[in-house]
C-alpha cells in the first residue's frame, strides 16, 4: 500500500517514429536491451559512484514546507551508468540502451552558450537526420541514437543552423563525455510557445499531492511566464488510476486557458488503488502522443506519482520516454513519497532519455510520510515550489538556475551546478 504525502510534478517527453524501431527485429542494437557491457559506457573522470549521502544542514525547514530535491543525471551520466547496472538486475527491469551517446555544448565565439540553436543528428553519409531540436540548457544537447533505435554508433554528423539560415557540419565521436562545439555568434533563447502538460497519478494515496499542485499551479505559472515573456502557453493534463477503478486514464488534452487548467485540476480526487503498481505506462503514452506543437518552443512533462507500472508494463513507459525524446518532449519525474525502488530507477530513466530531471519530496519539513532516500550521489534540498520554479526558469531561459545560498535547507554530497564531484 503507497504511502501519502505531499508530491509534485513529473513532466515527460520524446522522439516521433520510435516505436518501430524499437520493436523491430533489425540488425542494429535494440533501443531496450537486458546487458550492457558497462565497460563501453561513457565515464566522466570528474563523477562519482553513488554513496551514503551524508548531510550537510545548513537550517531546518518551516513546519509544513514541503521540501524536494532534484539530480540531473543528463549531467552525471557515468554515475547513472552504473546505478542502472545494478538496478535493472536488482529489479529485474530491462534498461534502455545508453551506449555511444552524443553530448555536446554549443558555444559561441565568446564561450559563451547557445541554448535555442537548431541541429540535426545523422548517421555520417546518410541523407535523413535521425534527430533533431533545439539546443537546450546552457547549450547542451544529449541524445542516445541506441536507445532511438540507431544502434551502436561511433561517429555521428552534427549540422548547425544559425538565424540567417547559415549550416555548419563537423562529424563527432560518441560517448566520449561533453564534447564543445564553437560557433562564430551570440544567441539569445526566446521560446517561442510553451507546451506544460501534468500527468498525475489520483488514487487514493495522492490527495495531498494534488491538494498541493491545485493550491500552487496559478503562482508555479506565473514565474514560467516571467521567464518566457512573449511565450504562448497551453496547458495539458492527464489523470490516470488503474484497472477496477473509476477510470484508468482520463486526457483532458490542451486548452489555452490557464483558467480551465485550474478548473481541471479542481475536478479532480485522489480515490482507488488499493496496491502499489498504477497505470503509469497508459498515462505518460497518452502525454506523449498529444498534439505537441512543432519548432522553437518548450515540450514540458511533469509525472507525480508515488507508484510505477505494472511490472509487465515497465518496457510500454520507458518506450513512451524514447516516444517523446523523438519529438523534442522532456520528462521531468516527480516522486513523492511511498516512492520504491522500482519507481525511481523507471523514472529517472525516462528523465534522463528524454533530457529532463528527476525530482523527489524529502522529509525536512515533518509533513507526511517517511520519503525513501534518492539513490544519487549528491543532491540540495529546498522548498519544491522553489525547486520546480527554478526548473522552469532554466528551462525557458536557456540558463541553469541554481538555489542562492538562502535557499537551501540541507545539502547531500559534493555538489556544483548540477554535477556531483569529488
Amino acid at each position: 500500500m503507497k504511502q501519502s504525502w505531499i508530491k509534485a510534478l513529473c513532466l515527460g517527453v520524446g522522439l516521433a517514429g520510435c516505436d518501430a524501431a524499437i520493436i523491430s527485429e533489425s540488425p542494429v542494437e535494440p533501443a531496450i536491451v537486458a546487458d550492457t557491457p558497462m565497460a563501453e559506457v561513457m565515464i566522466e573522470p570528474v563523477l562519482v559512484e553513488e554513496r551514503a549521502s551524508v548531510s550537510l544542514g545548513r537550517r531546518p525547514a518551516r513546519q509544513g514546507v514541503v521540501t524536494a530535491g532534484d539530480i540531473d543525471d543528463t549531467l552525471n551520466l557515468a554515475a547513472f551508468s552504473r546505478y542502472q547496472a545494478r538496478q535493472s538486475k536488482a529489479l529485474g527491469l530491462k534498461r534502455a540502451n545508453l551506449l555511444t551517446p552524443v553530448q555536446i555544448q554549443l558555444v559561441g565565439h565568446n564561450n559563451k552558450p547557445l541554448p535555442g540553436m537548431h541541429y540535426t543528428l545523422r548517421k555520417p553519409g546518410a541523407a535523413e537526420p535521425f534527430h533533431s531540436g533545439y539546443a537546450g540548457v546552457d547549450g547542451r544537447i544529449s541524445v542516445f541514437p541506441a536507445s532511438l533505435g540507431q544502434g551502436r554508433l561511433n561517429k555521428v554528423e552534427l549540422r548547425t543552423f544559425s538565424a540567417d539560415g547559415a549550416m555548419r557540419q563537423e562529424i563527432l565521436s560518441t560517448g566520449k563525455g561533453w564534447q564543445r562545439v564553437t560557433r562564430e555568434e551570440t544567441v539569445r533563447y526566446n521560446p517561442e510557445f510553451v507546451d506544460l502538460v501534468f500527468v498525475f497519478d489520483t488514487t487514493g494515496s495522492m490527495g495531498d499531492e494534488l491538494a498541493w499542485l491545485t493550491k500552487e499551479f496559478k503562482g508555479i505559472v506565473s514565474r514560467a511566464k516571467r521567464a518566457a515573456p512573449g511565450a504562448d502557453f497551453r496547458f495539458g493534463l492527464v489523470a490516470y488510476r488503474d484497472k477496477g477503478d473509476a477510470y484508468e486514464v482520463q486526457n483532458y488534452g490542451f486548452t489555452l486557458k490557464q483558467s480551465q487548467m485550474q478548473r481541471w485540476l479542481r475536478g479532480l480526487n485522489a480515490d482507488g488503488g488499493g496496491d502499489y503498481p498504477e497505470a503509469a505506462d497508459r498515462a505518460l503514452r497518452a502525454a506523449v502522443d498529444l498534439n505537441w506543437k512543432r519548432g522553437k518552443g518548450e515540450r514540458l512533462i511533469f509525472h507525480i506519482a508515488d507508484a510505477p507500472p505494472h511490472k509487465s508494463n515497465s518496457l510500454a513507459y520507458t518506450r513512451a520516454a524514447q516516444v517523446a525524446a523523438g519529438k523534442g518532449v522532456q520528462i521531468f519525474g516527480l516522486g513523492a513519497s511511498g516512492v520504491g525502488d522500482e519507481a525511481e530507477y523507471l523514472m529517472r530513466q525516462a528523465s534522463l532519455v528524454s533530457g529532463g530531471r528527476y525530482l523527489f519530496l524529502t522529509d525536512d519539513s515533518g509533513v507526511g510520510q517517511a520519503h525513501a532516500e534518492p539513490k544519487v550521489a549528491c543532491y540540495r534540498v529546498t522548498r519544491l515550489k522553489a525547486l520546480l520554479s527554478r526548473v522552469l526558469a532554466s528551462e525557458l531561459t536557456g540558463k541553469r538556475v541554481e538555489a542562492a545560498r538562502s535557499e537551501v535547507i540541507r545539502s547531500v554530497g559534493v555538489y556544483s551546478d548540477g554535477f556531483c564531484q569529488q
